[in-house]
């Protein structure tokens, strides 16, 4: 039940331990996010097409607006729920993200959820709104 919701978990735990240690995190978003590319690559050949079964795609993108987040927790919730929101109804151009096929379609719309995210995260924190 919900697995992408509760995968968020995992990225929450690493923003948490590797947000003092900025270059480390952007190595981890990126060797994330390229591994699930090749996993959901190999993953999507046997199970179809973006099934919900994996959850790599959440998980390492959510760590894109995550950066961008102050460490309290108000700003994390509105963080978690602005990107599951856009995750879950896929407002365009990120639907049209999801027929590329393969890894990269699996991982490239929730890339697009993440950057649509950071970006609402960023004006929030200029406006110093809720931040």
């Amino acid at each position: 039940m919900a697995p992408a919701t509760f995968s968020c978990a995992i990225s929450i735990i690493l923003w948490n331990f590797l947000l003092p240690y900025r270059v480390f995190y952007i190595l981890t978003t990126a060797v994330l996010f390229a591994l699930g590319v090749y996993v959901s690559e190999d993953l999507a050949k046997e199970w179809g097409k973006d099934p919900r079964r994996i959850v790599v795609d959440e998980y390492a993108t959510l760590l894109i607006p995550l950066f961008f987040t102050p460490p309290r927790v108000l700003p994390l919730i509105v963080t978690f729920l602005l990107f599951r929101f856009f995750d879950i109804v896929k407002p365009p151009p990120i639907r049209n993200l999801e027929s590329i096929r393969g890894g990269w379609g699996i991982m490239l719309d929730d890339l697009g959820a993440a950057i649509l995210t950071a970006i609402i995260v960023v004006i929030l924190r200029s406006l110093a709104f809720v931040y």
